[in-house]
């Protein structure tokens, strides 16, 4: 007789620190976000075109339930879609929304990943830059695919993703 077998469902689960950082930003008219110093942004949020108020809210809350939940990319759309009508962000302007939806995720992901290899650089001491490699992924990341360097060498405060910001 074969042995009884358990199954377990896994279910996503957000990551911990990556809602920390969203829950510590801060919301910022365009203006106010860019006249910060690069080190402060981090702690920011603004989006270029929306100063404080409803509109900004609606989409700081619809990023915050994509990280909650794991919603997608069509669901923010749709939790934004009044804000996104209003300013025209429809059609071909459409890409400002999914860079919105996209940086804020992937910075929110990145930084939580950052702090729990940073937490175990003991047991993994080495990283390796890893580009998307997709028609979007710059020259300069391509050539970074694949190079390994010591979890505390600097080579990480400004290739550790998201990088290529201005």
């Amino acid at each position: 007789m074969a042995p009884e077998t358990d199954f377990i469902t896994l279910e996503p689960v957000p990551m911990e620190e990556a809602l920390h950082f969203w829950a510590d930003k801060v919301k910022l008219s365009a203006r106010d976000f860019y006249d910060l110093a690069a080190e402060a942004r981090v702690k920011a949020f603004g989006v270029a075109g929306i100063a404080k108020g409803d509109e900004l809210d609606t989409i700081h809350r619809a990023i915050e339930k994509a990280l909650n939940e794991g919603t997608t990319f069509k669901q923010f759309q749709k939790d934004c879609a009044e804000v996104f009508e209003k300013r025209g962000w429809t059609g071909k302007r459409a890409y400002r929304t999914d860079n919105i939806f996209r940086t804020n995720i992937q910075t929110a992901y990145n930084v939580g990943h950052y702090k729990q290899l940073v937490e175990d650089a003991d047991i993994l001491p080495y990283w390796m830059y890893s580009a998307v490699g997709d028609k979007r992924t710059r020259p300069t990341h391509a050539a970074m695919n694949g190079r390994v360097w010591p979890a505390n060498h600097g080579i990480w405060k400004r290739w550790y993703p998201p990088n290529g910001y201005a």
